[in-house]
């Protein structure tokens, strides 16, 4: 048993080191980290792997590769979207395995490999020069093992689907947690603050079901139209990474996004909008934007709403349009099991669901379904016979990240952008997927301003692209993109800085505004 404490001890005090290199660098003194609850994640996982192996020198290993694997990630994430890892990022470890684009190439994949590499190399050297300190001849030599196994299953149920529930959760919230992770990164150590996430995230049942109750009613009584006149297509476009860059620096080009700026004058509403995410997690945006809810309002469920809250129905801006007896829409050239979203969409109100098998023709630009493509398919939508007015949530992938070396070299160079404006080449790659979406922009702007029927037409950006260096090479710090919400034939014409979970409001503003004698914003707080 003395090479099991002893490995134990050493493990603990390493990965209590580790900490001090998590990202971002706390204030707190390294003696804070040295209590039962900073140990307890350690202290369970080693055992764990001790009981399956009886290899301690293997068992503290496999504990810090595990460990330095989540920093090394945390890190990486700190610094390209600047926010530390959270408990959601783990349900998407499925989703980098299988779009490894999307993720594995912004943590690095010399680290990736680094660390996995080193990791086997380890774990394997362990387990081929370490006898196992207990052998294992028969069957009945298992039953520890068992009962172990047994045991920490037990108390994982208990606390997250049994009798205690209620009781550890609210044990855990004595130690403070926010749910603004980097306030809590301050007072808890990294893997502490994952997993006490994780509990806190998963309200027990009986707190969900009257509020699913109402939520049903409330569906319900407003399913059939409330409205019974005409009333024009809406079209709202989710733009990728989308803001106006020209504030960069003036040597970024000025006619970059033409349309959008004429668009933007006539719009009756326009301006900046606060965003809930910084370089990525679309989805928060997203559904700020359809639920009308800021991101404090959700909790622990503000890192990724569509992993359980959208698992059943939310009301959303989708679900009143429909009321109104709009058909409504939703438009993703990707894959619809991303995110969930083939589950989540229905649920958020939306009748269809068009995502990358439907664009399988479309031209691509760079790696993804371009802009044009989605506008070209907004129109068929708008052309094609419908006795019900449109509802269209549409949300692009063009300009998704990460813009590298070799994206474009089958698409005509941009003289007026150049290969890296402020030394960034991942700059002039965005800027020239930036002028394709101002060419989305004129395309449908241009066809709703012909038709003779009435229609509102919006634009906005989830989240400024994840480019750190460029960002911090002229201290750009404000997270907020740019949107526009045009009318046809619009009185009203304001310039409104807002956020994302108000626009859907404004939107219905300008949609309905035909309907009121005066029309009058929502009110916006200051």
């Amino acid at each position: 048993m003395f090479f099991f404490f002893a490995a134990l001890v050493i493990t603990i005090t390493l990965i209590l080191i580790l900490e001090r290199f998590a990202k971002p660098a706390t204030k707190r003194p390294f003696s804070y980290n040295i209590s039962v609850l900073s140990a307890m994640p350690t202290l369970v996982f080693y055992t764990t792997i001790f009981m399956i192996s009886y290899r301690p020198l293997f068992s503290a290993l496999a504990t810090l590769v595990v460990f330095t694997g989540i920093i090394v990630v945390n890190n990486a994430k700190v610094a390209i979207l600047r926010e530390p890892l959270v408990f959601t990022d783990f349900a998407l470890l499925r989703q980098a395995i299988r779009y490894p684009a999307l993720y594995i190439k912004y943590v690095g994949v010399g680290k990736v490999v680094a660390v996995v590499t080193a990791g086997l190399a380890a774990i394997f050297s362990a387990v081929s020069l370490e006898k196992a300190v207990i052998v294992r001849n028969d069957f009945d030599d298992y039953f520890p093992l068992i009962i172990y196994l047994a045991v920490v299953c037990g108390m994982i149920f208990a606390i997250t689907r049994g009798p205690f529930r209620r009781t550890f959760a609210d044990t855990l919230r004595r130690f403070g947690p926010t749910a603004n992770v980097t306030q809590d990164r301050d007072k808890l150590p990294l893997v502490v603050c994952l997993i006490f996430y994780f509990f806190l995230a998963n309200e027990p049942e009986h707190k969900q079901q009257p509020a699913r109750r109402r939520l049903e009613r409330r569906v319900a009584l407003r399913r059939r139209p409330v409205l019974d006149m005409p009333r024009g297509d809406v079209v709202v476009v989710q733009s990728e990474s989308f803001f106006d860059a020209r504030r960069l620096h003036e040597s970024i080009p000025r006619d970059l996004l033409t349309t959008f700026d004429a668009c933007a004058a006539e719009s009756s509403y326009q301006g900046r909008l606060s965003v809930p995410a910084w370089g990525a997690n679309t989805m928060r945006t997203e559904f700020a934007f359809l639920s009308g809810l800021p991101s404090e309002a959700l909790g622990y469920h503000q890192f990724n709403p569509y992993l359980t809250l959208c698992q059943s129905p939310v009301w959303t801006v989708a679900h009143l349009f429909r009321s109104m007896g709009y058909r409504t829409i939703c438009l993703h050239p990707f894959h619809g099991s991303f995110f969930d979203r083939k589950t989540v969409i229905p649920n958020l109100g939306f009748d269809l669901l068009l995502d990358l098998a439907d664009f399988a023709d479309a031209p691509t630009f760079g790696p993804y379904v371009s802009d044009t493509a989605v506008a070209d398919r907004i129109v068929s939508l708008l052309e094609a016979d419908h006795p019900r007015p449109l509802f269209i949530f549409a949300i692009t992938m063009e300009n998704h990240g990460k813009w590298e070396k070799g994206r474009l070299d089958d698409q005509p160079a941009d003289p007026a952008i150049g290969e890296a404006p402020l030394g960034s080449p991942d700059l002039g790659l965005y800027l020239r997927h930036l002028r394709n979406t101002d060419a989305l922009v004129e395309r449908l702007w241009r066809y709703l301003k012909s038709r003779p029927q009435d229609g509102t037409f919006c634009l906005f950006g989830d989240h400024l692209p994840p480019l750190a260096k460029v960002f911090d090479a002229v201290a750009q710090t404000d997270p907020r993109t740019d949107y526009f919400i045009w009318r046809k034939n619009a009185g009203q014409r304001r310039a409104l800085d807002t956020s994302a979970d108000i626009l859907g409001r404004l939107v219905l503003d300008a949609a309905l505004s035909s309907l009121r004698a005066e029309a009058a914003p929502p009110e916006q707080e200051a």
